[in-house]
C-alpha cells in the first residue's frame, strides 16, 4: 500500500486517472474550477500534473491559446522562481503540463495550522521571499497579476510563489479585453478594479501588500465579502492595516505604500527586497513551530520515492505520434476525467480567469464544490416559489386534433399584441398550439407586439400542446416567429399586456441573438454563455414592487448581479447588502435586459464574455429570449 503521508495529498478516487501521459499518479493535490492537480512520479522526482477538465477546453475556444500561454511564460521563469516546468502537451485531449512538486503549504493553509496570524518575524521573511521572486518575474517583463494567499507556498527553506495561470507577458497580446477584471477581488489593484489601464508590474506589488494584511490579521485589507463592495472599498476606502500596525509600525508603514491607490506611488519589488533584507539574517527555524512540522513532514516526505510495484500499471500506449501524416490532427487518447462544472463562488475569492488551483484541498476560498440541483426558489421571503407553467392546470384547455389553428403555423396565426414592455404574448405551443395567459404579465412579460421567437405569457397561462388552444382568464395574445403562432381568449381585450408585480412563470434559458448561446454563469460565477440544455443555463424571474426583477440561476439559486458599466456580469447571493441595486433588472422591447445598477443593457461582448454596455435597440447581441 502506497503511503502518501506527509504529502498532503489524498489517495486517488475511481474515477480519477492512473496515468496522464508519460506520468503515473499516486495520489490527488487540489482541484479547481479548470482542471484537477495530482501528484506523480516523473524521472525520479515527485511532480504536480495539473490536467484541465475537458468541458472547459470544450466550451472556451479560447482557452488552448491561453493555456499555450501560460506554458511559455513557465518556460521563461528562472529556476528558484516558481515550481519549473518538466513536461507537458498543450494539444492533449485534456491538455496537461507537469510542475515540480513543492513539499510545502499554502500561506492561507499555514495560517490554519498556525491558529492565526502569523508572527512580525515571519511576515518579513514572507515580503523578502515573494519580493525576491517578484524582482525575477517583473526583470522578464512579466506580470503575475494574482498574487494571493494561496499562490504563496511555504518551504522549510522558504516560499516559492506558485500559479502562473493568468500571468502576462508585456510583449504578449492582450489576452483578455481591456476592461474585463482578471484577479482575485480581495488582492486587485484599482487599476486592475476599474480596469483603468493595462496591469504592470505595481499591481503584483499591490496584491503583495494585501497578502502581508491578511498574513497580519487573518483577513484582507479591504474585506473578503462579494466582489462588487470589496472592489468599491479599494477604488475608494482606505485599507484596514490596524491589526498590522499593531505588530509591527514599520512593516505597516511599507505596507500601506503597497497598496497606494496610484500606481506610480507604490514602490518597486526591488526596493521592497531591500528593505525585507536589512530585517536579517532570516535563519531557520523560519516559521513558526506548528507551522515547521507540517513544512518538515512535507520535506521528508520527498526523500523517499515510491517503490516501482507501488505504481500504477501503465496504460496502453497511445497512437505513435511519428506514424502519423504531417499536419495531420492526431488521435489522441482521451484520459479518463470527471467532466463536472465547479462554481467558485467570488465572495470567497475565486480567481476571475484561467487558474488551476495547487495543493489546496481544502482551502476555503478555492473549494472543489460541485452544483447540487434545485428547484426554483424564492431568494426573497416576499413570496413562495413560482411553478412554471407546465405545473399549473390550464384554465379552459379545449380538445384538438392536433392540427391547432390552421393560421397559426409557422408563428403568423396569433394576433398581434399591444403595448407590452418587451414584445411577448402568451406562450405558443409547440407545432402551432394556441396558450392564452391568465392575467396580465409582469413588465418581463406582458402581453405586447411581435416577438421574435414567441414570448412568455402572463402568469399561469397554459397552452396547449400538438395544436390545441388554451384559454384563460384574461390573457394576452401576441406574435411568435419561431415555434409556433399563440391564440388566445379571456375576460380582457387581446394584446393588453396588464403591468403588475407578478413573478413570470417557471423556469427558463435566456438565449443570446448574437450566438444563439444561453446565459450561464462560468466556473468563476462570471456570465458567459454556453449550452442551452446545461443545468447552469436555467433561470428565473423574480419581480420586485417596482416592476424591477431579479434574475436568480436555477442551479446555484444566486442572483445576476452588474458591475461597474462596460466590466462583467457576475451571479452573487442574493440577499447583498453593500448594492442592492446590482442585482436588479428591468425588461425592455426587443429581449433588452437593462441593469439598474448602471443603466447599461446585458451584452453578449466580442471577447465571450457578458457585460453591461451601452444600450442600443436592435443589438443581436444585447437581446435575450426566454427559451
Amino acid at each position: 500500500m502506497l503511503e502518501l503521508d506527509g504529502s498532503g495529498a489524498e489517495p486517488l478516487e475511481a474515477r480519477d486517472p492512473r496515468w496522464i501521459g508519460p506520468i503515473p499518479l499516486i495520489g490527488r493535490l487540489g482541484a479547481g474550477g479548470m482542471g484537477r492537480v495530482f501528484l506523480g512520479v516523473h524521472e525520479g522526482r515527485y511532480v504536480a500534473v495539473k490536467q484541465v477538465l475537458p468541458s472547459v477546453a470544450a466550451e472556451d475556444k479560447g482557452f488552448l491559446r491561453r493555456f499555450g500561454h501560460e506554458l511559455d511564460n513557465l518556460a521563461r521563469l528562472p529556476e528558484g522562481v516558481t515550481a519549473p516546468l518538466l513536461a507537458g502537451d498543450r494539444e492533449a485531449a485534456p491538455p496537461w503540463f507537469a510542475t515540480a512538486y513543492v513539499p510545502g503549504i499554502t500561506l492561507s493553509q499555514a495560517l490554519d495550522v498556525h491558529g492565526g496570524p502569523l508572527p512580525a518575524g515571519a511576515l518579513w521573511l514572507i515580503l523578502r521571499e515573494a519580493a525576491k521572486a517578484l524582482v525575477a518575474v517583473h526583470a522578464l517583463e512579466m506580470v503575475h497579476r494574482d498574487l494571493k494567499p494561496s499562490n504563496l507556498m511555504l518551504t522549510v527553506d522558504g516560499l516559492t510563489v506558485i500559479d502562473f495561470g493568468v500571468a502576462r507577458a508585456a510583449d504578449q497580446s492582450q489576452l483578455t479585453s481591456v476592461d474585463k477584471v482578471v484577479g482575485t477581488p480581495a488582492y486587485m489593484s484599482p487599476e486592475q478594479a476599474s480596469g483603468s489601464r493595462t496591469p504592470s508590474a505595481a499591481v503584483d506589488v499591490f496584491a503583495l501588500g494585501g497578502v502581508l494584511a491578511y498574513a497580519a490579521s487573518g483577513h484582507p485589507p479591504f474585506g473578503d465579502d462579494s466582489a462588487l463592495p470589496v472592489l468599491n472599498r479599494i477604488l475608494t476606502k482606505e485599507p484596514d492595516l490596524q491589526p498590522l500596525r499593531d505588530l509591527d509600525g514599520e512593516l505597516a508603514d511599507v505596507v500601506k505604500s503597497c497598496l497606494d491607490k496610484d500606481h506610480e506611488g507604490r514602490p518597486t519589488a526591488a526596493e521592497l527586497l531591500a528593505v525585507a533584507e536589512r530585517h536579517g539574517p532570516y535563519e531557520p527555524p523560519l516559521w513558526p513551530r506548528g507551522v515547521a512540522g507540517v513544512l518538515a513532514e512535507r520535506a521528508a516526505f520527498v526523500k523517499e520515492l515510491p517503490r516501482a510495484a507501488d505504481l500504477p500499471d501503465p496504460e496502453p500506449p497511445a497512437t505513435d505520434a511519428k506514424s502519423e501524416e504531417p499536419g495531420r490532427r492526431r488521435n489522441r487518447r482521451r484520459t479518463r476525467v470527471f467532466v463536472g462544472v465547479v462554481p467558485i463562488v467570488l465572495a470567497t475569492g475565486a480567481t476571475l480567469a484561467v487558474q488551476l488551483l495547487p495543493y489546496a484541498s481544502h482551502d476555503k476560498a478555492e473549494a472543489d464544490t460541485a452544483p447540487s440541483p434545485s428547484v426554483s426558489a424564492s431568494p426573497d421571503p416576499t413570496g413562495p416559489p413560482s411553478k412554471s407553467a407546465s405545473e399549473r392546470p390550464s384554465a379552459s384547455a379545449s380538445p384538438s386534433d392536433g392540427k391547432g389553428d390552421e393560421n397559426a403555423k409557422d408563428g403568423k396565426g396569433g394576433k398581434e399584441g399591444g403595448d407590452g414592455e418587451d414584445g411577448k404574448g402568451a406562450a405558443g405551443g409547440d407545432d402551432g398550439s394556441g396558450g392564452a395567459g391568465r392575467g396580465g404579465g409582469a413588465p418581463a412579460a406582458g402581453g405586447g407586439g411581435p416577438g421574435d421567437d414567441g414570448g412568455a405569457g402572463g402568469a399561469g397561462g397554459a397552452g396547449g400542446s400538438d395544436g390545441a388552444g388554451g384559454s384563460g382568464d384574461g390573457g394576452s395574445s401576441g406574435e411568435s416567429s419561431d415555434s409556433g403562432g399563440s391564440s388566445g381568449s379571456g375576460d380582457q381585450p387581446s394584446g393588453g399586456g396588464s403591468k403588475d408585480t407578478g413573478t413570470p412563470s417557471g423556469t427558463f434559458a435566456l438565449k443570446n441573438g448574437g450566438n444563439g448561446k444561453c446565459l450561464i454563469p462560468d466556473f468563476t460565477g462570471w456570465a458567459s454563455t454556453g449550452s442551452c440544455t446545461a443545468a447552469s443555463a436555467s433561470w428565473s424571474f423574480k419581480s420586485g414592487s417596482d416592476g424591477t426583477v431579479k434574475i436568480v440561476n436555477n442551479s446555484s439559486g444566486k442572483c445576476l448581479t452588474a458591475a461597474f458599466m462596460g466590466q462583467v456580469a457576475e451571479t452573487g447571493s442574493c440577499d447583498q447588502v453593500g448594492f442592492p441595486s446590482s442585482m436588479l433588472w428591468r425588461t425592455g422591447s426587443g429581449g433588452l435586459l437593462r441593469s439598474v445598477f448602471n443603466d447599461g443593457c446585458l451584452t453578449r461582448a466580442d471577447d465571450g464574455s457578458v457585460r453591461a454596455q451601452t444600450c442600443s435597440s436592435g443589438t443581436a447581441s444585447q437581446r435575450w429570449t426566454r427559451t
